[in-house]
């Protein structure tokens, strides 16, 4: 890509998160000018919070774990402890963060096709388990009161979403064809952009020789794999629950899961940092649709994205630093860091590896 292209790009991808921030700028300020009131969190809520978002972050390398088929434990919470952190300073970051990831997992002697197919497995079944959340609260939808419309428009399109994933993911584990027509559709996509390598194999190729790889590693512990990422998410809801009951409220009904859900799905939106400034929107609006007052929900807003959202950049960084270290004592030199704008970045999605 000529550097006028990258240029544009990064100007266009600025002016984007710019406006961004402007938008949503007033309900960040509202949250953080909540901050002396921190002072009226029941007694050790914060303590009790940031240890169910390590108990969180716990569950989620168990997932990567078993996924990359690799018991370096420390490998795999050092190198998502780093692209966690990327992932929230960085506009758009999470291609960045993963691509991150996965050359960290590579400079420790995973190999690329396992950390390619382990890190896309990982991140497809996060998302189905968040998108599966709200049929948890279907007996609230059907038997309880009524609630606001924007809270069941977000768990209809949870249900739907994972309905829709569970079907397509059922038929590329199980038929060859949508595979090998995926595969040259992206093919071709690439020879258009001149971004194809006739040296590669065919991507149809490469996606059942991954999909294989998938059936193979976890055929005999798929339910080891959802239940860490059920504990991922469980426990990431559950310090909202705190967050809530910090302020004062024992409402832990089915309506806090939806909005949980909701700000979940707003901190993928890739305009802001980690959903800056939507998440804090967002949780604020539905938590008050929830039934709390409007300072108590902006309050246990607060909260909840110190530990969920702060929490993790320090622990990203200190976690760069020891992995460096690590494999420097076994000899091992990291790659050049990359360059958190630059669209070549080597990614770790085996439909596009190699494009």
């Amino acid at each position: 890509m000529s550097l006028t292209r990258r240029f544009i790009k990064r100007a266009l991808g600025m002016g984007i998160t710019v406006v961004s921030v402007y938008l949503v700028i007033p309900s960040i300020v509202e949250v953080f000018s909540s901050w002396p009131e921190l002072e009226r969190l029941q007694p050790g809520s914060l303590i009790i919070m940031a240890a169910l978002i390590l108990l969180s972050l716990a569950s989620f390398w168990v997932m990567l774990g078993l996924c990359l088929d690799t018991t370096e434990w420390g490998l795999v919470a050092m190198s998502q402890l780093t692209s966690s952190a990327i992932a929230r300073i960085v506009p758009g970051g999470a291609a960045t963060a993963t691509a991150v990831q996965y050359r960290l997992i590579k400079d420790a002697g995973v190999s690329a096709s396992s950390a390619a197919t382990g890190l896309t497995v990982a991140t497809l079944l996060n998302f189905a388990v968040l998108f599966s959340l709200p049929i948890f609260a279907v007996p609230a939808l059907l038997f309880g009161p009524p609630i606001a419309p924007p809270l069941l428009q977000a768990a209809v399109a949870g249900i739907l979403g994972f309905v829709a994933m569970a079907i397509i993911g059922g038929v590329f584990l199980l038929r060859d064809r949508p595979l090998v027509l995926l595969g040259r559709a992206v093919d071709a996509i690439a020879r258009r952009l001149r971004r194809f390598d006739p040296s590669a194999p065919p991507r149809s190729a490469r996606l059942l020789e991954a999909r294989d790889l998938i059936r193979t590693n976890l055929a005999a512990r798929w339910w080891r794999v959802a239940l860490a990422s059920l504990g991922k998410w469980g426990f990431e809801y559950f310090a909202l629950v705190m967050a809530v009951r910090g302020v004062g409220h024992d409402d832990t009904s089915s309506i806090l899961l939806l909005s949980f859900v909701t700000a979940s799905l707003l901190s993928r939106i890739p305009f802001t940092p980690g959903g800056l400034g939507f998440v804090e929107a967002g949780l604020t609006g539905t938590l008050v649709m929830a039934g709390l007052s409007t300072g108590d929900a902006v309050l246990a807003t607060l909260a909840y994205r110190l530990v969920s959202y702060w929490f993790p950049i320090p622990l990203g960084a200190l976690a760069y630093g020891v992995h460096r270290r690590r494999l420097h004592r076994r000899g091992v030199e990291l790659e050049s860091f990359p360059d958190l704008g630059q669209q070549e970045i080597e990614r770790p999605n085996p439909v596009v590896e190699g494009a």
